[in-house]
């Protein structure tokens, strides 16, 4: 037999910095009942020390072949593969496999059957490892691969390691189930593999660092080994990582030495062409290049070499590992700055033909190209901004202002709603102010249309909005009906901001219709952004019309899908949030209304929006006196009037401010907090005569005076008064049953009940029953029905009041104490009930403060009012 040397056939070292893999290894044997095992990946990703790590630990012998060049010759392959047999231990030295020899001429038939009955005749089963596989080309090589596959000796395990795929029935064994393989993805080392590697190099790096140099290599062996030799006596790991590429003296060597050294020289030059773009489609390789068979070209190099791999759901796009890329870049560059830049140019266009605007804005980016990114943004800026891609939009304009482009309008408008996305709508008024001042493309609908959409959505008080003609870009079709919706709902007629009384009633269908509309856009769309405003402005519209269910739905939504793109502390987000809890409030779920409002309030975004803050302090306060902490929930609500001061707020949310504070006070026997709760009102010139007329309805029935507070809101009831939110007509027929039932109207009083319960149930409205007096509860028992839905409700209503009860803290009151409790709800005063219970004055005054300290109120008629409410009284 032909000498072949020792290291040929050698199972390689293991170097000191070697990482182990036991994941692969145990991706290596599972794939033991299979006819061909295949490692496949391009230099550097460690398949030779891998392959030398699974022999060494394997209780299964095997054989090794180094292969090269040289070794695409059958009679130099089969020399080679027979000297590896003979130095494995389990073949015997009787085994023909010791005696053979390729002839001298061509290897036939009868020398490969001879070697598949000598393999099959091995005692026990073996592993054939040929590394660099890649070397085999010629047909008769391949012939006697083919022929050992097909024959499959059941003594024998296959394995091919190289750069590329071998010319053999690759897809066929994998779609028979017999190939097991691991490619570039699995070979590629993970963030912890790296950390390891880096260790075992010398390098002592923080987990920050560990990660960049990660990212820098992406998993690729021999560019982590390449670094952290680089970094191991380096000041600075973060600033050398940070710049680390493929143009580092180290890996450039490497690169062009094992890799793009033995590649033709049209080759080098197409890589160098496209390495502008990842992912590579081959459309644009073909723009980029100006071959025609690009596609087929990178198909040949991911067969022939592994540098670029297939990627996409059509794998008609390809990628080069990241240093490999950065090289090839800087080498571009060196041929030709001004060519490096008009490829950037044309590959900015190729993708904005394309549709894909992120990938077009940023290869303008590196063009450094002023006409060309303003070109982009007017094409693709309302497209970036409804999708929510803000960066890309940011960095575009600070490239414009440094490349000193010709003033444009569009640049402020973006500019306003960046900052409206973080939250600061002063500064995007300012920004709408500064785009009117810019005369160029006034004649462009779509700048108009853009212009007052975006004038809408800062509530600008000049908003020019007679711009309504139907964009022909759907995208742009929907904002502009996001930014109707906006004005439709914080502004009467054409007047936005933020104390208008909002759209009328019977416009707010039509405005939920086209805003629904606009959400099915967003959604086939892909506009992230843009289908979070919507469902807000649909939750904020149906709370405006009192819909809690319909309201709780829509920001529910909107705040799932604010998640989903990873916008969880969004303006838009805490606005959700405001709707949510409100109706999960007024639908009697204080625990869920107290759990959303805090989320709310932990949102950084809100901290510039007083007014939001307001809103959810609000919910939050009322959920905190609903939860039985009356005292503290009252203080809430007071120090978020406090905390708000002269700052705008919707005059809807100014009410329900005014509504809940205002109850919360009477209920604790504070007329004096009431009164300045329904003070604010007035002073803010908040039209709300209904709401404020429910409010002193629910001070004259504190006081015992029925008949007063029932002529209170029978202007309501009948049509003279208008109120803001439907739920004030519900809370004026609750007025008016409770009134006629202390009047001794019974049968009024349940036929208003009713009437509040029918108004209520399409509004899934629960909480002002929850906090109706004692007698309103009894007549309230009286409805409940499983058979009709207004029954359920009514049942619905009943728990929520027994609940509400319940969670009120226990009052623990001393016998004494009872005593004096039972002669406060008498007619008789202190001194009376001194001599009935005989005691002195000062003692019944001593008792009296300790039930009113218990108790949470401040009044005799508080204290036998809630000492009924919770059962301390019969």
């Amino acid at each position: 037999m032909a000498h072949v040397p020792r290291s040929k056939t050698a199972i390689p070292g293991l170097p000191p910095e070697f990482v182990p893999r036991p994941a692969l290894l145990r991706a290596l044997d599972s794939g033991a009942d299979r006819t061909l095992t295949l490692v496949s990946a391009p230099p550097g990703y460690g398949k030779t020390l891998l392959l030398a790590d699974w022999m060494r630990g394997a209780a299964e012998p095997g054989a090794v072949v180094a292969l090269d060049q040289e070794d695409d010759d059958p009679r130099r392959l089969w020399t080679a593969v027979l000297a590896a047999l003979a130095s494995c231990p389990a073949v015997p030295p009787s085994s023909r496999l010791r005696a053979m020899e390729p002839s001298a001429g061509t290897v036939g038939m009868d020398f490969l059957i001879e070697l598949v009955e000598a393999l099959d005749a091995l005692p026990t089963r073996i592993r054939l490892v040929l590394d660099d596989a890649h070397h085999l080309r010629s047909a008769e090589t391949l012939h006697g691969l083919r022929f050992l596959l097909r024959s499959h000796p059941s003594t024998v395990r296959l394995v091919l390691a190289g750069r590329s795929d071998p010319a053999l029935p690759i897809a066929r064994l994998r779609m028979e189930d017999g190939l097991c393989e691991l490619r570039t993805d699995a070979l590629r080392l993970s963030a912890a593999e790296t950390a390891v590697m880096a260790r075992r190099c010398g390098c002592r790096l923080t987990a920050a660092e560990t990660d960049l140099l990660h990212a820098r290599t992406d998993g690729w062996t021999a560019g982590v080994r390449l670094a952290a030799l680089a970094l191991r006596d380096h000041a600075r790991p973060a600033d050398f990582l940070t710049s680390f590429s493929g143009d580092e003296r180290p890996v450039a060597d490497y690169l062009v030495g094992e890799v793009l050294s033995r590649l033709p020289a049209d080759h080098r030059s197409f890589l160098r062409t496209t390495s502008i773009c990842d992912p590579l489609p081959t459309a644009l390789a073909a723009e980029l290049s100006g071959r025609s068979d690009s596609a087929d070209l990178l198909a040949t190099l991911e067969h022939d070499t592994g540098l670029v791999v297939a990627c996409g759901p059509h794998r008609t796009e390809y990628r080069v590992q990241g240093l490999m890329r950065s090289y090839l870049t800087v080498e571009l560059h060196r041929h030709g700055p001004a060519r490096a830049t008009e490829l950037q140019r044309r590959a900015a266009r190729w993708w904005s033909a394309q549709g894909r605007p992120v990938e077009a804005m940023s290869h303008a980016l590196v063009a450094g190209d002023p006409h060309l990114l303003t070109e982009l943004l007017h094409d693709w800026a309302v497209e970036l901004i409804s999708r929510g891609e803000h960066e890309v939009l940011r960095r575009a304009l600070a490239a414009a202002e440094e490349l000193h482009a010709p003033p444009d309008p569009w640049r402020p408008l973006v500019r306003a709603h960046l900052l409206l996305a973080e939250g600061d709508r002063a500064a995007a008024r300012a920004e709408v102010r500064r785009a009117g001042k810019t005369d160029a493309g006034a004649d462009d609908d779509a700048l108009a249309t853009f212009r007052a959409t975006t004038e809408r959505l800062t509530w600008t008080d000049t908003a020019v909005v007679t711009v309504d003609a139907v964009p022909t870009d759907p995208t742009l079709g929907a904002l502009a009906a996001v930014g109707r919706g906006t004005a439709a709902i914080f502004a009467p007629g054409s007047r936005t901001g933020p104390d208008g009384d909002g759209a009328a009633p019977d416009h707010l269908e039509a405005t939920l219709a086209e805003l629904e509309a606009a959400l099915e856009v967003a959604r086939a769309r892909g506009l992230g952004v843009l289908e979070v405003q919507c469902l807000w402005l649909l939750g904020t519209t149906a709370w405006r019309a009192g819909d809690q269910a319909r309201a709780a739905a829509a920001a529910t939504a909107a705040i799932r899908a604010a998640d989903d793109h990873g916008w969880t502390d969004s303006p838009t987000t805490a606005k959700a949030r405001c709707i949510l809890a409100h109706a999960r409030l007024m639908q009697a779920r204080p625990e869920d209304a107290l759990r959303t409002a805090e989320e709310g309030l932990q949102n950084t975004a809100i901290r510039g929006d007083p007014a939001v803050v307001f809103s959810l302090r609000l919910a939050r306060g009322a959920a905190l006196f609903d939860l039985g902490r009356r005292p503290a929930g009252l203080r809430e609500l007071q120090e978020a009037h406090g905390e708000l001061g002269d700052s705008r707020a919707p005059a809807r949310v100014l009410v329900a401010g005014a509504l809940l504070e205002h109850r919360a006070a009477l209920l604790l026997g504070s007329s004096t907090a009431a009164a300045s709760a329904a003070g604010r009102l007035a002073a803010r010139g908040v039209p709300a005569a209904g709401e404020i007329a429910v409010m002193r309805a629910w001070w004259h029935a504190a006081n015992g005076r029925s008949h007063a507070a029932r002529a209170t809101v029978a202007p309501l009831l009948n049509g003279g008064l208008r109120s803001l939110p439907p739920t004030t007509l519900v809370e004026a027929w609750l007025v008016e049953a409770g009134g006629a039932l202390a009047d001794g109207d019974r049968p009024s009083a349940r036929r208003s009940l009713q009437i509040a319960l029918g108004a209520a149930e399409p509004l899934d409205l629960i909480r002002p029953f929850a906090l109706a007096g004692q007698g309103l509860w009894v007549l309230l028992v009286d409805q409940v029905d499983a058979d009709t839905s207004r029954g359920v409700f009514a049942g619905r209503c009943l728990a929520a009041r027994r609940a509400a009860h319940h969670r009120s803290p226990d009052v623990q009151l001393s016998a004494r104490e009872r005593d004096v409790l039972t002669e406060l709800s008498s007619l008789s005063n202190l001194g009376e009930i001194a001599d009935d219970l005989e005691v002195s004055v000062n003692t019944i005054k001593t008792h009296v403060r300790a039930i009113y300290g218990k108790l949470g109120v401040s009044t005799r008629r508080a204290a036998v009012l809630t000492a009924h409410d919770r059962g301390l009284l019969a």
